[in-house]
């Protein structure tokens, strides 16, 4: 008997869990182009914004100048809300009016200069020691000048009336006190020069030309930067190279605005300190001793502040530039002897 065959077992195998694989790092190829996506990633608004530039660059050069012409002579255009809100004297919570000695003291000034009757001119009281002023007397909006309240005297140098200068209050019982409150007693002469070289400053409508400075710059960097990347072939290279061109065009640009503002402004004050003592001798005079209080005012400053006036004042008087490159005005020692000189050519006209 033929025994009957045996029938094979199913049995399955377990398949045996993988083997854990060693970190392999990736190869240069790997890294070579993650790094390039990113950088695409990176780049990519850099490029949008480039071509964006490009594509409308004579529209956002126009819009530049003008953004900057106006932000400059908006004041000038709007003074009474933003001069007066700036430095309009509060002495006890409520503004202070402008005192008919005041309103006196400045229609004899407009008298003086010549003011045509269809110039608008308004006055305020100001809390700061010198005259400002902003506007053009021409345009409906008209100019405003804020005279100072210490120009009443005792209103702002009394003992007992606080005055905080940079932030500390004012030791009037101290010699350099006492010589402040000397030098903020100006004499009429004084005070009818530095107000007629404010209404002199809105008659020649300077504040224009001065505004246009940034405009011109920006607009003349522009001009200046694209010829020379057309000349030299950079717009065919690569945008690092394009770049760095325009950093050193935007350096280069900043540095000619600094010097034709600086240098204008120098030019302004000198103009309006020999037109303002050429008024009469008396108005020079004035100014003579307008320089000479403001200079006798900034050493006792010096010395009522400490460390932080050595750091604004320097020992005649003079304002410390705060750029190492730039003197945005020009020295008050320097004002001081050019209306001294006109003075006495007024004096003596024989021997000028």
């Amino acid at each position: 008997m033929v025994p009957a065959p045996r029938a094979r077992a199913d049995v399955r195998r377990a398949r045996p869990p993988p083997l854990p694989r060693a970190h392999v790092p990736p190869g240069p190829g790997l890294r070579r182009r993650r790094f390039t996506s990113v950088a695409t990633l990176m780049a990519g608004p850099l490029w949008r914004a480039a071509a964006f530039v490009q594509r409308h660059r004579a529209g956002l050069l126009v819009g530049s100048c003008a953004g900057l012409f106006g932000a400059q002579i908006s004041y000038h255009l709007f003074p009474d809300p933003v001069i007066r809100w700036l430095y309009q004297y509060w002495p006890q919570g409520q503004p202070a009016p402008l005192s008919p000695e005041l309103q006196s003291l400045f229609q004899e000034v407009l008298q003086d200069v010549g003011i045509p009757s269809g110039h608008s001119y308004e006055a305020f009281t100001s809390f700061t020691f010198q005259p400002v002023s902003a506007g053009f007397p021409r345009l409906p909006a008209g100019a405003i000048v804020g005279i100072p309240a210490t120009f009443l005297g005792g209103t702002l140098i009394d003992s007992d009336h606080p005055v905080v200068v940079h932030g500390q209050r004012v030791n009037w019982q101290s010699p350099a006190g006492t010589r402040l409150r000397d030098a903020l007693t100006l004499s009429r002469d004084a005070q009818k020069f530095a107000l007629a070289k404010e209404v002199v400053y809105l008659e020649s409508s300077t504040a224009a030309l001065q505004a246009l400075l940034a405009p011109a710059c920006l607009a003349g960097t522009w001009a200046l930067g694209v010829g020379a990347k057309h000349a030299l072939g950079l717009y065919g290279g690569p945008m690092n190279l394009r770049a760095a061109f325009n950093l050193a065009a935007a350096v280069a640009g900043f540095v000619a605005y600094a010097f034709s503002t600086d240098s204008l402004t120098h030019a302004l004050e000198a103009w309006l300190d020999r037109r303002t003592a050429a008024l009469s001798a008396a108005y020079a005079q004035g100014g003579v001793e307008f320089y000479e209080k403001i200079l006798s005012g900034n050493i006792a400053l010096r010395s009522l502040l400490g460390k932080r006036g050595e750091q604004l004042y320097t020992p005649s008087g003079n304002i410390v530039p705060r750029h190492w490159f730039r003197i945005k005005h020009l020295p008050y020692t320097t004002r001081r002897d050019s209306v001294l000189q006109m003075w006495r050519a007024t004096l003596n006209p024989g021997h000028s």
